[in-house]
């Protein structure tokens, strides 16, 4: 039989934003839930989710912190753990979306950086005039045909002079 146990993560620098993360537990896990969060990947996918659902750095220390939070309330029985907590911005996370008039421009989805940090700045945009004219761009229209009086002497016969 399998319980579900709910982390929440409250951010109060964030409007006390709220983030949930549940796990289905069951048998030894119910029991010694250290030995489910001592697999990186499970601890892997709590810090990735609250990053993505906040735009907040979650480090190794706070996430240690949510953890030991979370496994003491599973080893009492409780289904249902909040966690308060100040999180840095992140700033690896590019805006979501930077609108430019006319224009929307989407970041990637949020891959793993080395420890490297890149801003994205919106492309500035020139300021277009565009007047109505009755000019024609000489480039646009097509070349007129000379206008001759002598005839094409090449299509009136096939002989060469010698």
């Amino acid at each position: 039989m399998m319980s579900e146990y709910t982390l929440v993560i409250r951010i109060p620098q964030a409007g006390n934003k709220e983030i949930s993360y549940s796990i289905n537990l069951s048998g030894l896990h119910e029991s010694y839930p250290e030995d489910y969060f001592r697999q990186e990947n499970h601890r892997f996918l709590i810090s990735q989710t609250i990053e993505q659902q906040s735009a907040r750095k979650v480090d190794v220390g706070n996430l240690s912190l949510i953890v030991s939070s979370w496994i003491s309330d599973i080893k009492v029985g409780r289904h249902r753990t909040i966690v308060t907590l100040d999180l840095p911005l992140d700033s690896t996370i590019a805006l979501e979306s930077v609108v430019i008039p006319n224009q929307t421009i989407t970041a990637p989805a949020k891959q793993p950086l080395a420890s490297s940090t890149s801003v994205v700045k919106p492309a500035k945009t020139p300021n277009t005039i565009i007047q109505n004219s009755t000019k024609t761009n000489p480039a646009e229209t097509p070349a007129e045909k000379p206008k001759t009086s002598s005839p094409d002497i090449r299509a009136d016969s096939n002989k060469a002079d010698f």
